[in-house]
């Protein structure tokens, strides 16, 4: 990634450390030195994604979990170097591979007055294991049981080492125990325990927020009011910056960035993003099953180009899978760019006239059009004819469960700053199943291995089974993503996030 201004922002690669080898005990949560002056002002922010649930445990978007973090608490926190800190739990530790103790913070009250004790992380994580029908319940069926140990301990054993929990409960806000009384009720005016309460929701186009004045961290939040508009065009939410309506944007394209430079009043950051793209095989479909064709496409592909020329700087060569940053990552040989040795590949392989379906989910990664042509040309020059298929996302999704395709442009966010879930999702045999039919039983074996919660395991199974990915080339790791945002120069203490999150709680604006 390109050196940028001073309105830039890069975060160190730091190794991700989650536990030590007997159990993590997460230190009291620092609080940075901030003025404990009144808050004021509203802050205003322009979403990609429309939020579709006021539910924080049936749901997997980036979006709904930037409004979530908001209202819900998690028992704990990630930081933007991929470090767990405490939130409602104030530690944690592993009493051996199957079994997490969490001890819980004091003190603490939802936004109608009730008391947020181990009752509550109880309801929640049984919740959100037994109703399958949410959407984040399949991380968790590999829960046994959760059960408290005083008012202020919850002790959560699994059927199988689980090191990743930690991580997804990142995602998982704590609820009250009375929503089971009347669910669609209580999530039309949701309750939670965090900076701010719900005051209304417009379907499709706004959430207003309004702060709570009761909040348990001091001098949080610093504004009286945030609003998330959701506004799937960027182009819309990039005027509604520029004209001074809306204080932050996300999700913003290379080409744009000069333009809001540009503009007055406006300030753009940049971080390298927990996210990488991917565009996958469908393992099961001649031609692309060969490993010799995948070797092939992988030679013929110019990865810089599409970083220097179509990125305009703002992405980074892949050497690992996994993002630095997170456990697991590791420094992989780069993928080469040889055309010619893809031609001689594919003689000796007996190709000729070989055509491949390219399936793109429209619109929905900067450049991915224009990076597919550029790629169509890379392949013809080396006699692999590809047909680019550019369809409504719904309809892609639905060619990629059938296995109509030959190759999908992906890209995989890791937002709980943990790669178990991608390796899960997308490398064993039940997980793939309606995705790219992968099946490897020693990267089976090895993910399940690499599920312990002893992080030096952790690191080392991960590495091994993605040296295997490498050679393989289930996928083609093109490029990592930068998260790129638009702030106004009113906006004080934004936090630019790796894993695309508009975080306003600790924001003030002047």
């Amino acid at each position: 990634m390109r050196r940028r201004s001073a309105a830039s922002h890069s975060v160190g690669r730091r190794r991700f450390l989650t536990l030590s080898a007997a159990g993590l005990v997460a230190a009291g949560l620092p609080r940075a030195a901030r003025a404990q002056g009144k808050r004021s002002g509203e802050l205003v922010a322009g979403l990609s994604e429309r939020m579709l649930t006021l539910d924080p445990a049936n749901h997997y978007s980036i979006s709904s979990t930037s409004v979530h973090r908001h209202m819900f608490d998690p028992l704990v926190d990630v930081t933007n170097d991929s470090k767990f800190v405490p939130a409602l739990a104030e530690s944690w530790r592993a009493v051996n591979n199957t079994t997490w103790r969490f001890t819980l913070r004091k003190g603490v009250t939802f936004h109608d007055g009730t008391p947020f004790n181990a009752d509550s992380a109880l309801f929640t994580l049984r919740r959100v294991k037994d109703n399958t029908k949410l959407i984040k319940s399949f991380v968790y069926q590999d829960i046994e049981s959760v059960e408290k140990d005083g008012d202020y301990s919850v002790v959560v054993t699994s059927n199988r080492p689980f090191g990743s929990l930690p991580a997804h409960l990142t995602m998982l806000g704590m609820l009250p125990p009375h929503a089971a009384k009347n669910e669609e009720a209580f999530f039309q005016k949701p309750i939670g325990t965090g900076p701010f309460r719900f005051t209304s929701w417009t379907h499709g186009d706004h959430i207003v927020l309004a702060a709570n004045p009761t909040y348990w961290k001091p001098g949080v939040p610093r504004v009286e009011k945030v609003t998330f508009r959701f506004i799937p065009e960027l182009s819309t939410r990039a005027a509604g910056l520029r004209a001074g309506e809306i204080h932050v944007v996300d999700r913003v394209t290379p080409d744009l960035v000069e333009t809001l430079k540009s503009s007055r009043g406006v300030k753009v950051f940049d971080v390298p993003a927990v996210e990488a793209q991917r565009w996958i095989f469908q393992l099961a479909k001649e031609p692309v099953k060969d490993q010799r064709l995948r070797q092939a496409i992988s030679l013929a592909i110019d990865r810089n180009v599409i970083i220097k020329d179509l990125l305009l700087g703002y992405g980074r060569p892949v050497d690992s899978p996994v993002p630095p940053g997170l456990i697991g990552h590791t420094s992989l040989p780069a993928k080469p760019y040889d055309p010619e040795r893809a031609r001689q590949i594919l003689k000796q392989a007996g190709y000729t006239n070989v055509s491949i379906d390219f399936v793109l989910m429209k619109d929905l990664y900067p450049k991915q059009l224009e990076i597919t042509q550029a790629v169509a040309a890379m392949l013809g020059e080396v006699g692999i004819k590809v047909n680019i298929k550019n369809l409504e996302i719904a309809t892609a999704r639905e060619h990629r469960s059938a296995g109509t395709y030959d190759m999908f442009f992906s890209g995989w966010a890791h937002m709980p700053h943990d790669p178990d879930w991608y390796f899960g999702q997308w490398f064993t045999r039940a997980g793939s199943e309606k995705l790219t039919r992968y099946n490897n039983p020693r990267v089976e074996q090895l993910i399940a291995e690499g599920r312990v919660p002893d992080p030096k395991v952790r690191q080392a199974k991960y590495e091994e089974l993605e040296r295997i990915l490498w050679d393989e080339e289930p996928e083609i790791w093109p490029y990592y993503s930068v998260a790129i945002y638009g702030v106004s120069d009113r906006v004080r203490n934004f936090e630019p996030r790796r894993d695309y999150y508009v975080l306003l709680s600790d924001v003030a604006i002047v």
